[in-house]
């Protein structure tokens, strides 16, 4: 072999090299990016569900404002290790039966106003307690997180 041909065969080489690092670069984002949505500080982040049991995130937004439960997180780890023992003994969330959004015949009931998107879900219902003028803001509003199992969210911030 003469050092022509040697010289030939490595440019050649290391560009298959080169595109073999460039590919599994690719691949690593490709898959990063995939498997992020899943992840329950990113789902916290931007205010989505994931699937399953205790999926709601820990903050939502409706109405141009944010609100904050302090019953769920989408599963992280953080939310479970700041809570008290006492918390930690209360339900994950109430039947609608225990809301009481009102007193008797006055009960103004719940009205369905938007929902919180679920990744690979259906999405979850979100109500105000009766009906309000627009451009009023509530100081809390009612998630259903499954059939008659409610978690309520307060308002972040001032009014």
């Amino acid at each position: 072999m003469s050092a022509e041909a040697v010289d030939d065969q490595s440019p050649a080489r290391r560009r298959r090299v080169r595109r073999r690092v460039v590919f599994l670069a690719v691949l690593v984002v490709l898959a990063a990016l995939c498997g992020a949505p899943f992840l329950p500080k990113v789902a916290n982040r931007f205010g989505y569900a994931l699937p399953g049991d205790r999926g709601l995130p820990y903050k939502i937004h409706y109405n141009g404002r944010d609100y904050r439960s302090g019953a769920t997180c989408a599963g992280a780890r953080w939310c479970e290790d700041e809570k008290t023992p006492e918390q930690r003994a209360r339900p994950y969330c109430k039947p609608r039966a225990e809301l009481r959004p009102g007193s008797g015949d006055s009960d103004p009931g719940l009205v369905r106003v938007d929902e919180v998107f679920t990744l690979f879900g259906p999405s979850h219902p979100v109500f105000t307690v009766g009906v309000a003028p627009a451009g009023t803001t509530f100081t809390t509003i009612v998630v259903e997180a499954s059939t008659d199992c409610y978690l309520t969210y307060a308002l972040m911030g001032g009014p």
